[in-house]
């Protein structure tokens, strides 16, 4: 009898949790299947109410119209640039910066970095624009790298310096000892280790910049416009082109949720292996 109580018990309770993640996965999921279903619809059966989710026949018109007519490969290639480049430059400067304030204490400077990227974006936004503007830089690659560059080192700072405090110092000691330079240490022994937080870094850093639009939106022209400024040009004053924009939508959304389910792994050992422990 016992058995039986704690089995129906252990089913309720099972019941309950899957009820539980059903309640809090629709509502995320159901918004980003419409958009999927809708961007295989054509302009009349987007606007059919209620809307069909199932049993209607999907197309390609909207995704073939988007790399052919509004070059959607040449912004997803400007989007790939800018956030790969970002994303490294940031790796390489901030990483040492936050190793360098870790191993010597300088809290203080973790506070001031830290505080930076609290700023607001439109803040700086401005007189970006102003700066780059009279070097005659704007619609380069390479402003579009520094401003991200802005918005990502501070976070590969806090998050590096939080993770390397927590590396035990023996590790630098027993290499020391064996001969190594603090910079072989640095590179061959505390970088493997660190691999969670590089790769948590990265990610965060990368999606920062894939889906930044502010700083694309002001500091981008015709030659380097980048996935998310492109949605706003399905808008107009006459219509607005929803297969079209939600095609556009699922291209620029796509990239990011592959690359985070393929490394979840690495970034949930990362933020838990004290990468945002300040």
């Amino acid at each position: 009898m016992a058995v039986k109580k704690y089995r129906a018990k252990k089913i309720i309770s099972k019941l309950l949790f899957g009820i539980l993640v059903l309640v809090i996965i629709i509502p995320i999921l159901f918004p980003l299947y419409f958009v999927l279903i809708s961007s295989f619809k054509n302009m009349a059966q987007v606007y059919i109410m209620p809307p069909k989710l199932f049993g209607f026949k999907p197309i390609l018109d909207n995704y073939i119209y988007i790399f052919k007519t509004q070059h959607y490969g040449t912004y997803m290639m400007n989007s790939t640039i800018v956030a790969v480049a970002s994303t490294a430059l940031s790796l390489l400067l901030g990483v040492p910066a936050a190793y360098a304030i870790a191993r010597y204490k300088m809290g203080k400077a973790n506070t001031a970095i830290l505080t930076a990227r609290l700023l607001p974006n439109i803040s700086i936004l401005l007189p970006y624009y102003f700066i780059f503007s009279k070097l005659r830089m704007i619609d380069t690659y390479g402003v579009l790298i520094l401003s991200h560059m802005v918005l990502s080192l501070p976070l590969i700072v806090w998050i590096m310096v939080g993770f390397f405090s927590d590396l035990p110092l023996e590790l630098e000691e027993a290499a020391i000892v064996d001969g190594c330079t603090r910079q072989k240490c640095f590179k061959d022994v505390l970088l493997p280790v660190s691999a969670p937080g590089l790769v948590t870094c990265s990610t965060l850093s990368f999606l920062g910049s894939w889906n930044n639009f502010q700083f694309a939106l002001i500091l981008s022209g015709e030659k380097t416009r980048t996935l998310p400024v492109s949605l706003q040009y399905f808008v107009s004053g006459a219509d607005i082109r929803w297969g079209r924009m939600l095609a556009a939508t699922i291209v620029v959304i796509v990239p990011t949720i592959i690359l985070t389910m393929l490394l979840q792994k690495y970034i949930v050992q990362g933020m838990t292996a004290g990468a945002v422990k300040g």
